[in-house]
């Protein structure tokens, strides 16, 4: 399943969080990451993951807790809920 993750630091914690994020990957068995972007004036990281199931996706979203605030979102391609919507509206 698909799930974004939405991390919003401190801009004070900038550095840590950098520096975070090369020490720990948040890949763990389980848990794949298809994309990440920064919100270069937001102060904000978007991570894409594909996970099993929401038990492995928080593991790895744990160890960045302490340094900001993670949303996590179930998401879905767009094509597929576009088919998903019409199948369930006949």
């Amino acid at each position: 399943m698909l799930f974004m993750a939405i991390f919003q630091y401190d801009p004070a914690d900038r550095d840590e969080v950098i520096e975070q994020r090369f020490k720990n990957v948040p890949e763990s068995s389980g848990v794949k990451i298809l994309g990440e972007w920064l919100d270069l004036s937001g102060h904000r990281a978007f991570c894409l993951f594909d996970a099993e199931d929401e038990t492995h996706l928080v593991t790895a979203i744990f160890p960045w807790s302490r340094l900001g605030v993670v949303e996590i979102v179930p998401v879905m391609e767009l094509g597929k809920a576009l088919k998903l919507y019409r199948k369930l509206s006949r």
